[in-house]
This record gives C-alpha cells, structure tokens and sequence, in this order.
C-alpha cells in the first residue's frame, strides 16, 4: 500500500540521517587533550595572533621537567585520549549491522525469488 511505503522510506530516511550524524558525531574531539590539536591546525601563515604565537615560544623554551611529570603527563595525555564517546560506538554499531542486515535480506529475497522461479515453495 503507498502508505506503508511512504512510512518505510520516511523510517530509511530517519535511520540514514541518525547513522550520518553518529559518524560524524565520532570523529569530534570529546577530551580536553585534543582540544589543543583543533587551535594549533589554524595557526599558520605570516600574521599570527597571540594565541597562536604563545604555544610557538612555550614550544622554544629548554624542557625542565623531572622524568617523573612527564611521566605523568605521558599517562594523563593518553587517558584523555583514549575516550570512546557514545557516538563513536553508534558509528561502530550502525556502520556494521546495516549493511548485514540489507545483505541478509537481499540474500533472503534472492533465494525466494530462486525458488519462485523454478516453481519450488
């Protein structure tokens, strides 16, 4: 019945945009530590504004940390980014069970119309 397809391809259309929106969602810096990498991408070129020349001369300073802080700093950078959000997981998810599921059907379908063909049931 047309009201049952225009329902369908309305729920299709919904899902696409939900699986979209996961995988863009995903791939968002979610952690302070690379928040830092989002500023730097844009600090290029001959005029720098000042917030992109003090990273620049902290960066040319002598080190003067203990082998003990950047020990620490080592383990805090890779607990931030480590994090999985929620989205990424969706991202996983809907980008996995999709896809089998629209083959298993085809695959179903396939066979059924096999076995219509040659006139088993």
């Amino acid at each position: 019945s047309p009201v049952a397809s225009i329902a369908m391809h309305a729920s299709s259309a919904a899902l696409l945009v939900l699986a979209c929106a996961a995988g863009a969602a995903a791939f968002a810096p979610s952690t302070p530590a690379l928040t830092g990498l989002k500023q730097t991408a844009f600090c290029q070129g001959p005029k720098l504004s000042a917030a992109c020349r003090a990273p620049r001369a902290a960066k040319t300073t002598t080190p003067s940390m203990s082998l003990m802080e950047t020990a620490n700093q080592a383990v805090l950078l890779a607990e931030g980014g480590m994090n999985v959000s929620v989205a990424a997981y969706l991202a996983v998810l809907l980008g996995t069970f999709i896809p089998v599921v629209f083959l298993i059907t085809l695959f179903i379908q396939s066979e059924a119309r096999k076995a219509a063909e040659s006139g088993q049931e």
